[in-house]
């Protein structure tokens, strides 16, 4: 991590913001394997479409049902019990779901391991909000997630790699080959528990000039709620774009261009890799401009990238297209939590959180279920003209929003 990044941590230090991020990093590990195999997994136990849809339905809605109850554990308790409750639940999840073959149980596994999911993201945001302060938190954001999208370049390369591996090296069939790599994902999940076990949260937040003359400390965390609202239901809409087509790049790219699955897992790879540049730029961009002027311009971009997906002729043209649709989420994440969290004091940062959770699973439950079901009835190109469009509308809600509600900027004074 770059020491201007994590040396003027002031109100944590630099230990602790590594530890939060290196439990990021194996957190997302497991899910980075389920996200890229699981859908090969399916394919091999001969269920299609509709059933991967609903399994990321499912995984999504596991999510959505923790995200307001870990809102107000983070805002009672602190953000690190439900981070290491997140770590074993996340983790029990991925393990079941490697091994189970038929429908009902395989959403049930989905739904263990997205609710060990929606705890982490809901604690994610507050505790490096407590570790940073003005000057230091759109580089710790936006390197948290560069990290996370660095690992996950590896973890795609190892994912798509290791069941032909274990396959050659073991004699192991397919099926099973693809089970044992979904379980070494899981394994890596488990291992953020003690890494986040570790953190140590500073007593009291910094100052921020920037955020409480919007909201007083004494306000209700429901009048915290109402204020944002608004903002967070144009978020879910642009998001819901996104989600329509996130869950089946891997067959996509398998299936179209005829990729194997090892090819495949370098392509995620690189995007991975390109992403976390990104994301990094786009840190320091906000750093010096606002969390809100670059989030604004960040938006425009996902629905030319899906719709020019939908006409791609060569894989060379699908794959530059994809790293451009796979940027704008990474980027915007990021902005969006500092926007959020910056216009309400630090009691409420746990219910605002899994607010902002709520909308991304709302989101990804329905793109997914929409998804699968497109596909499953018409073609690819049909799948990313429909998530354009939403795109398109989405991102002009945000705009909207951006400009009327009276939300913190997140900025650094100069």
């Amino acid at each position: 991590m770059a020491a201007s990044a994590t040396r003027s941590s002031r109100s944590g230090g630099v230990r602790p913001v590594a530890l939060c991020i290196g439990g990021n990093v194996v957190f997302g590990g497991g899910l980075f394997f389920h996200a890229f195999l699981y859908n090969f997994y399916l394919e091999a136990l001969h269920l299609g479409p509709e059933v991967m849809g609903y399994a990321a339905a499912a995984l999504t809605a596991g999510g959505l049902v923790t995200l307001l109850p870990a809102g107000r554990l983070v805002d009672r308790l602190g953000p690190r019990p439900a981070m290491l409750l997140a770590g074993g639940v996340a983790a029990v999840g991925l393990a079941l779901g490697a091994v189970l073959a038929t429908p009902i149980p395989i959403y049930a596994a989905a739904a263990i391991a997205g609710s060990g999911g929606g705890l982490w993201r809901v604690a994610v945001a507050p505790v490096l909000m407590r570790l940073t302060d003005e000057r230091t938190r759109a580089r710790v954001f936006s390197w948290n997630v560069g990290m996370i999208l660095l690992s996950g370049a590896a973890g795609f390369a190892m994912a798509g790699a290791l069941p032909s591996w274990l396959g050659r090296g073991f004699g192991l069939a397919d099926q099973t080959a693809l089970r044992a790599a979904l379980m070494v994902g899981a394994g890596a999940t488990a291992a953020s528990v003690p890494l986040f076990g570790l953190i140590g949260l500073p007593a009291r937040e910094p100052a921020s000039r920037g955020a409480e003359h919007l909201v007083r400390p004494a306000a209700r965390p429901a009048k915290a709620v109402l204020r944002v609202l608004p903002f967070v239901g144009a978020v879910a809409l642009w998001m819901l774009a996104a989600a329509i087509a996130a869950p089946f790049f891997n067959i996509y790219f398998a299936r179209q261009f005829d990729l194997p699955v090892a090819r495949v897992g370098l392509v995620f790879a690189l995007a991975q890799s390109v992403w976390a540049l990104g994301v990094l730029g786009s840190g320091e961009l906000a750093t010096r401009f606002g969390a809100r002027t670059v989030l604004a311009v960040a938006l425009v971009g996902l629905a030319p990238a899906m719709w020019g997906l939908a006409w791609a002729p060569t894989l060379a043209s699908a794959a530059a297209l994809y790293l451009v649709q796979g940027l704008v989420g990474p980027v915007t994440n990021p902005l969006i939590d500092q926007v959020l969290l910056a216009g309400v004091p630090r009691a409420q940062h746990g219910a605002v959180s899994g607010w902002r959770n709520v909308a991304a699973d709302v989101s990804g439950i329905l793109g997914a279920s929409l998804g699968g079901a497109l596909l499953a009835r018409a073609s690819f190109g049909h799948l990313f003209v429909a998530a354009g469009g939403v795109a398109l509308i989405g991102a002009l809600g945000i705009m909207v929003a951006l400009r009327r509600l009276p939300l913190g900027r997140a900025e650094v004074p100069r």
